[in-house]
């Protein structure tokens, strides 16, 4: 599958994030100073949107609850069982692709 462009660096300041659909996905971008991710959107508890959360040290939290999740493997810090997808991400200049095939 070929990657998509979903956004540029610029759109997204560090330790935030935007939601983007790909495919009928729902997915968080975030920018982890510089380091960008993807990320299914919804959280696991209540289906908060994790795009609109905020992220650091390699980790988003849901702006409803406060569930956090690591940004590379998509598990929940609280229980290694809960899982969202990440998706692969690929920088070409400024722009934002992704691999809309989670991992």
């Amino acid at each position: 599958m070929a990657f998509v462009k979903v956004a540029s660096k610029d759109e997204i300041e560090s330790g935030r994030g935007k939601i983007v659909d790909v495919n009928g996905d729902s997915i968080a971008i975030l920018n982890d100073k510089g380091k960008f991710f993807a990320i299914s959107n919804t959280c696991a508890h209540m289906q908060g949107p994790l795009g609109e959360g905020s992220c650091d040290n390699g980790k988003v939290t849901c702006p409803w609850h406060g569930w956090t999740y690591d940004l590379k493997t998509g598990k929940n810090t609280f229980n290694n069982n809960i899982k969202l997808k990440v998706y692969e991400i690929k920088i070409k200049g400024k722009d934002i692709l992704i691999n809309p095939e989670a991992r």
